[in-house]
């Protein structure tokens, strides 16, 4: 059998699918972001789309890359802001869509607030930040280079960013400036700063800690690698990659849904949007729906029944 050489030669039936973010965008719309790879990982393409979940499942194609989208989030209803990996930032707007290349680090993961005010960390401890209409400043490695995995926080002044070796950062302008040791050496994957000041931590093995003032409390937790934590209609949730989502009770962590996998996770006011290996679900707080992503040589969009998933 002759091997491919393109990515569209690739029988479907060998590519793999995985959901990278979703964001609600109000009403029935919705942005995602997803890979596909073949089972070798020699060929990429990923996709973003805008996916409207009234009575029918139906998306256009907002961005078509032919390599990895690392992260991606979305600004507003018609500005998105995407990773490519090799640190090419990609800007889609009404106006028209560009690209900037940040050369430094290994960037993975992306945050913003409301105020336009964007973010992204990576490897060597390196980060860049952007306010609304600006352009990307480099935020340095402190001079240790870990490799950061998270950025959070409630507005510009409490943003934090954790990772490797018991990592925990703060922002300062473009500057890094220790945030408060967690006295803790593990691996940080995810965090959630609140308004408060407190500082939620989370990672492999069930290692879930609360930061409150110059108090460490290790939160109990099943041993699960935690993998996102936000806060949605007043209770704070955390997503794993080995269950699925799981919602604080106190100072514990308690199963809620068994989605079987669920990775990054984005609250608008009315809808918490979770990414699953190639489903994105959707819950309001009290009732769920969502959507899996397919691929037969061209894309398309099932509606879940969530009863198979921990209904």
């Amino acid at each position: 059998m002759t091997s491919p050489d393109t990515f569209d030669e690739v029988d479907p039936a060998n590519m793999q699918i995985n959901a990278v973010e979703g964001f609600h965008l109000g009403g029935t719309r919705y942005t995602v972001s997803f890979e596909l790879s073949d089972d070798d990982e020699e060929f990429f393409r990923s996709y973003v789309l805008d996916v409207d979940m009234g009575a029918s499942l139906t998306y256009t194609i907002r961005q078509q890359i032919e390599d990895t989208i690392m992260t991606h989030a979305s600004l507003s209803r018609d500005r998105h802001v995407v990773l490519e990996i090799g640190g090419l930032m990609h800007d889609l707007t009404p106006d028209g869509d560009s690209v900037t290349p940040l050369p430094e680090g290994t960037l993975r993961r992306l945050f913003h607030l409301d105020d336009g005010s964007q973010y992204v960390v990576g490897d060597d401890g390196v980060g860049y930040v952007r306010a609304e209409g600006g352009v990307w400043q480099l935020v340095p490695d402190p001079g240790d280079q870990p490799a950061l995995r998270d950025i959070h926080g409630p507005n510009p002044n409490m943003i934090h960013a954790c990772g490797t070796g018991g990592t925990l950062l703060r922002l300062r302008g473009t500057a890094w400036e220790g945030g408060g040791s967690a006295r803790d050496q593990r691996e940080f994957t995810t965090l959630e700063v609140t308004a408060e000041g407190h500082i939620y931590l989370g990672g492999p093995e069930g290692l879930a800690l609360a930061l409150r003032g110059d108090e460490l409390i290790e939160l109990t937790a099943p041993e699960n690698d935690f993998f996102s934590i936000r806060s949605f209609k007043g209770q704070r949730y955390w997503s794993d990659a080995n269950w699925g989502l799981n919602v604080q009770k106190g100072d514990s962590i308690v199963p809620l849904r068994e989605l079987r996998h669920a990775f990054q996770m984005h609250a608008s006011p009315e809808k918490l949007v979770i990414a699953g290996w190639k489903e994105i679900f959707v819950f309001d707080g009290e009732n769920w729906d969502g959507f899996q992503l397919g691929y037969d040589g061209n894309i398309f969009l099932n509606r879940l029944d969530m009863a198979d998933y921990g209904g």
